[in-house]
């Protein structure tokens, strides 16, 4: 897996990472001066990787010697490398900003040779807390399948000692027990995970009911409805 830093990740360290009074501000040729200081030592880093600007749409239009791109090596399996662009804005802010939209002013040089730290805390971070919750991911499948095999089962013995066919669908957080009744005629039955106990303790006596109802001649209909599109009806109550 190969996840890309969301926009709020990259929103949390321009806020906690750049911060200052004054942003930087060059004008004329000391922009060009800036970033040719600038990119030199950046790239002693080694989780540091230079890139072209050219390579960019968004700077196709902009002087290349004004702009440094560069990317910052994951230090996680889990997340994708991060690109980041240094240009100076309309005021003549020395900014940084990300691949697409977000960016925040540049108040002091240091903070873009000690950007590699904070995002290694960062991804440190987020793999710490992405490992955390595939754990509790992992542990609900775990579960899920043995009430799946559970239902399964049950559905078995019930159908083997009454004799009837039946077929299952299974779903995110249930599974449909659909039993044959005659041709093109069948029943189905919700048997939510999460309720699974109570509904298999009551399963046989349900499904012997409305067989017995419906070789009796009775049937009947269950329905529900978005709440939007229903329409009561006029209930006759003695409450």
């Amino acid at each position: 897996m190969d996840t890309p830093l969301h926009d709020s990740t990259i929103q949390k360290i321009f806020r906690e990472h750049f911060k200052g009074e004054v942003p930087i501000v060059k004008s004329g040729s000391e922009k060009t001066v800036l970033i040719s200081n600038v990119k030199p030592a950046l790239s002693t880093n080694n989780g540091v990787e230079i890139k072209n600007p050219s390579s960019y749409y968004k700077y196709k239009n902009k002087n290349p010697d004004e702009i440094c791109c560069f990317n910052i090596i994951s230090s996680s399996k889990y997340y994708s490398d991060q690109e980041f662009g240094l240009r100076f804005n309309d005021q003549n802010e020395f900014i940084i900003e990300d691949r697409h939209w977000l960016n925040s002013p540049v108040y002091d040089l240091e903070q873009i040779y000690t950007l590699f730290d904070k995002m290694k805390l960062e991804y440190n971070r987020l793999e710490t807390n992405y490992l955390k919750r595939e754990a509790v991911r992992v542990k609900k499948q775990k579960v899920k399948g043995l009430k799946h095999q559970a239902i399964i089962a049950k559905i078995n013995q019930i159908a083997k000692e009454d004799k009837f066919k039946f077929c299952v669908m299974k779903y995110v957080y249930k599974v449909k027990l659909v039993i044959y009744l005659a041709q093109a005629e069948e029943m189905a039955i919700d048997i939510p995970y999460e309720k699974f106990q109570e509904t298999l303790k009551n399963l046989r006596a349900t499904i012997q009911t409305i067989r017995e109802l419906r070789e009796s001649g009775v049937t009947f209909q269950i329905r529900s409805y978005p709440a939007n599109y229903y329409r009561e009806p006029h209930w006759i109550s003695y409450d």
